[in-house]
């Protein structure tokens, strides 16, 4: 699996100081970000009801051993299939210990290039991943979580994380249940980051976890997506934001509050979105997703 620092290499310059970047963030910025938006997780909606397609998802095929699914149309050209091989902490770093597991890589994706970096879906055997990697097991412990309490309030104690992120999610909208053919997981969109800083469609991504609903596969995926409100790029803080956006507050405050209440704006603003206003539309993120089959 790809290291930390390919994956979110755009937030090294915006304050949001990651693993592998070897900087250091502003003595003004705030304490780890996993502290200082905790409290903004209230905000989020309840987990809805899974949903699922009942009707044949139009676009293209993808079969790979026993995984498939079909890319729904003007959505990706193809997606490039490859089997990782197994990796532990010398051979792959701290994030990427893995099994040896399956992972698809969507092709001409419907977003301009310069946005977040990673459209991937990774299939990997349940158990022995959690066996494997601690954060891969708090993870599917938090999903299994989820699954089996899906009135629980999502919070950012219960919700799973990418285990191959050494980050935290800075916020989490749109949560919701949604079933795959032959399992079912949860939905949500979001961005990570080591420390607090503006949220921006260059970094901003469809979160999925599921889980086949014999337990033995577990499915991650990570796809860009951008809201118009918005900014398009998070390089530069005091940037202005669209119109109707929520402009971040800077680096200068010590106050938590300042933090919270803004991570707060983003997650009301993104849930009271419709679907069809993100780009790609949630809907057809969803649809993919809900086509996916893994066979024993």
């Amino acid at each position: 699996m790809q290291n930390i620092g390919k994956i979110i290499t755009a937030f090294v310059a915006t304050g949001l100081i990651l693993a592998c970047s070897f900087a250091i963030a502003p003595a003004s910025q705030p304490d780890n970000v996993s502290t200082i938006v905790a409290a903004t997780f209230q905000a989020l909606t309840s987990a809805a009801p899974a949903t699922t397609t009942t009707t044949a998802l139009q676009g293209i095929p993808v079969t790979y051993y026993n995984v498939s699914f079909v890319i729904p149309d003007n959505l990706a050209s193809s997606a490039s299939t490859q089997t990782i091989p197994a990796a532990n902490d010398q051979n792959g770093g701290p994030w990427a210990v893995a099994p040896q597991h399956l992972e698809f890589k969507l092709n001409d994706y419907n977003l301009p290039p310069g946005y977040f970096s990673e459209i991937l879906i990774d299939v990997y055997p349940a158990q022995e991943y959690a066996n494997t990697y601690d954060g891969a097991n708090i993870s599917l412990q938090r999903l299994r979580g989820v699954l089996s309490n899906p009135s629980t309030l999502p919070t950012n104690e219960n919700l799973p994380q990418v285990p191959y992120f050494n980050a935290a999610s800075m916020f989490a909208a749109q949560v919701k249940l949604i079933q795959f053919k032959t399992g079912t997981g949860v939905r949500m969109v979001t961005q990570y980051g080591q420390a607090v800083g503006p949220i921006a469609n260059n970094a901003t991504f469809y979160h999925y976890e599921g889980l086949t609903n014999d337990g033995k596969y577990y499915v991650v995926a990570v796809l860009p997506i951008e809201a118009k409100f918005l900014a398009d790029s998070n390089s530069d803080p005091s940037a202005p934001v669209p119109a109707d956006g929520i402009p971040f507050p800077g680096y200068n405050y010590t106050d938590p509050s300042y933090y919270n209440n803004y991570f707060k704006a983003v997650t009301d603003k993104m849930n009271a979105t419709q679907d069809d206003s993100f780009a790609p539309s949630l809907v057809t993120l969803d649809s993919l997703i809900q086509s996916l089959q893994v066979s024993q």
